[in-house]
C-alpha cells in the first residue's frame, strides 16, 4: 500500500475517532458503517490502480523489447550490406595508416629531439 493510501487511512480513522467520541450510538454505528464503505472504496481504488500501472508497465517492456529485437534485425541487414562492408574495410584501412603514421611522427620526433639535446650539451 502506497504512503498516500495510508496517510488517506489514518485521517480517515482518526476522524472517524474523533466523530464517533462526539456521537449517540446510532451516529457512531452509522459513521462506523460509512467509514468502512470509504476504507473499502480506498482500498478497492488503490488495487485497481496497482493493477492499472502493472498491466502498463507490462505493455510498455514488450514495447520495448520489440522494437529492440526489431533495431537488432534491422542493424544485421545493414552489417550484411556490400557497401557498409566496403567502407567498414577502407576505413579500418584508413586508421591502420594513420597508426602507422602517428607511430612514425612519434619516433621522428624522439629522435630530432635526441639528437637536440646531444648537440646542446656540446
Amino acid at each position: 500500500m502506497t504512503t498516500s493510501n495510508r496517510t488517506l487511512i489514518t485521517a480517515a480513522v482518526l476522524g472517524l475517532v474523533f466523530a464517533v467520541a462526539g456521537c449517540s450510538k446510532a451516529d457512531q454505528q452509522k459513521t462506523n458503517t460509512e467509514a468502512s464503505a470509504t476504507a473499502a472504496d480506498v482500498k478497492s481504488s488503490a488495487s485497481n490502480a496497482t493493477e492499472d500501472v502493472k498491466t502498463e508497465a507490462k505493455k510498455l517492456g514488450e514495447d520495448v523489447k520489440e522494437s529492440a529485437k526489431k533495431s537488432g534485425n534491422d542493424l544485421k541487414a545493414i552489417a550484411k550490406d556490400p557497401e557498409v562492408k566496403k567502407a567498414a574495410d577502407e576505413l579500418k584501412g584508413s586508421l591502420k595508416d594513420l597508426g602507422h603514421a602517428v607511430k612514425d611522427a612519434s619516433k621522428k620526433d624522439k629522435t630530432d629531439s635526441a639528437s637536440n639535446t646531444s648537440e646542446a650539451k656540446k
